[in-house]
């Protein structure tokens, strides 16, 4: 499932293809209407036919393009969701497969939203009024942009009874920390995820913070291109240290084997020798 830096890599792909280029035509499958809600394939086509796009920007794991369609400005609101996918096909080449929208450029490219799944979003913003967004307005600090203010990180942590694995997934204390660096951030930092949040000390916080972002920065070095291969897909190579596992030997101490505890309704993985 795409987190933050999976969303990060995404924005910067888009960027790069799409600014100050011209949406010449745009083919959405009606097969797919879930993605397009509560918009319907026609009304986007309609939205956003004939923009040029003027920049792209990401917070947590939601991407934000800002569009001018005749002089005035206009939205597109994505969210990748489990599977989905911004993939660039040069002109003649063929089509990914689950390609749910395609963005015809006037450079010749088409942009394609692909989405196996069919839990992503693409939503037209009126105005570009990005901030009118309830979805958005309640994310809180973006960690790559805002950074983790650790003190009030901290704070967060000390108020509630949830676990601390739980808690991080909590879009409203760090926006697109998911399942995946959530796990791979307590590793590094020492803590079990099953502590109540109240437990964690603020050197313990401090080092779940940097944790994070460190976790993060890993994959956005690793950036394996324009077409990012998730975890979770069939024969994808897993680069994470405890995340999907279970079972093997723990990569720290070499003493303790991976385990797997579902929190949250969400699997956690980690150490039981080295996560006390």
């Amino acid at each position: 499932m795409p987190e933050l830096p999976e969303v990060e890599i995404a924005a910067r792909n888009l960027r790069r293809w799409s600014t100050g280029k011209r949406i010449a035509r745009i083919e959405a499958d009606p097969a797919a209407r879930r993605i397009f809600r509560p918009e319907t394939p026609r009304s986007l086509v309609g939205a956003l036919e004939g923009a040029r796009i003027s920049e792209v920007s990401r917070i947590g794991k939601h991407l934000l393009v800002a569009l001018e369609q005749g002089g005035a400005p206009v939205g597109l609101h994505a969210h990748l969701g489990m599977t989905g996918k911004w993939v660039r096909r040069a002109e003649g080449e063929q089509a990914p497969s689950h390609s749910r929208a395609r963005f015809l450029l006037d450079d010749g490219a088409t942009l394609h939203f692909r989405d196996p799944r069919l839990f992503g979003r693409l939503r037209v913003v009126p105005s570009a009024a990005f901030s009118a967004v309830p979805e958005l307005t309640a994310l809180g600090p973006d960690p790559l942009r805002d950074g983790i203010d650790a003190q009030r990180f901290g704070a967060a942590l000390a108020r509630s009874r949830r676990s601390v694995k739980v808690m991080l997934l909590d879009q409203a204390l760090l926006a697109g920390v998911g399942n995946i660096y959530a796990s791979e951030a307590l590793f590094r930092a020492h803590v079990d995820p099953r502590r109540p949040g109240r437990s964690i000390q603020p050197a313990e916080a401090r080092r779940i913070a940097q944790a994070i972002l460190a976790a993060m920065q890993e994959t956005l070095d690793r950036d394996d291109g324009p077409e990012p291969t998730y975890v979770e897909e069939p024969g994808a190579e897993n680069p994470f240290q405890v995340y999907g596992h279970q079972g093997e030997r723990c990569p720290r101490c070499r003493k303790g084997i991976i385990a797997r505890v579902v929190l949250g309704q969400r699997s956690s993985f980690f150490c039981p020798a080295c996560q006390r």
